[in-house]
């Protein structure tokens, strides 16, 4: 359990508010549940709005939306993406890493750090995602989307377990 702790502790020095982030390069939204009807689930929709609140405030920045997509189908990445050309963000400025399936593999799929990242993310999640930036050589910062949201008690159980995993691969790797 202290690795659990100690990745928390390390990750949410990172975490701040809006008006405290200076324009980062990357704008990093991981991905989660899509609804069969293709419409974003209440957790990754939280996370979406957030990214276009800042993508408006940092117009420079470019959008990374990352997340599991299986081939004639399901498709986080798509389905964040049509949400945002659907709420006026000009289609050059995303990028789609279809092959996000956990936070570690959507920082890993960022490639060589070059700059700084904010990650949007729910408050649960986002101290493993500062880390793990942290781990990959970037600058980053964590962005809490849904502030004051819940996270059921599934998400919390798989958080704690998941910290300890990607610590422990860390040093085992």
């Amino acid at each position: 359990m202290g690795s659990d702790f100690w990745v928390w502790w390390r990750g949410s020095s990172g975490i701040v508010g809006l008006e405290e982030i200076s324009p980062p390069d990357v704008i990093l939204v991981p991905g989660a549940s899509v609804l069969r009807s293709g419409k974003l689930s209440p957790v990754l929709r939280q996370r979406v709005e957030m990214a276009l609140e800042a993508s408006r405030i940092w117009p420079k920045s470019r959008l990374v939306l990352s997340g599991t997509a299986i081939p004639g189908g399901y498709d986080e990445p798509l389905a964040m993406r049509n949400y945002l050309l659907d709420h006026g963000v000009d289609s050059s400025r995303l990028t789609l890493d279809r092959e996000g399936r956990n936070t570690h593999a959507s920082i890993q799929n960022l490639g060589a750090a070059s700059g700084a990242l904010v990650v949007v993310s729910q408050g649960w999640h986002l101290p493993r995602a500062v880390w793990l930036g942290r781990q990959h050589g970037w600058v980053v910062q964590g962005l809490v989307a849904g502030a004051g949201s819940t996270a059921g008690w599934e998400n919390l159980l798989r958080e704690h377990l998941v910290r300890v995993e990607n610590f422990l691969g860390q040093f085992l790797s």
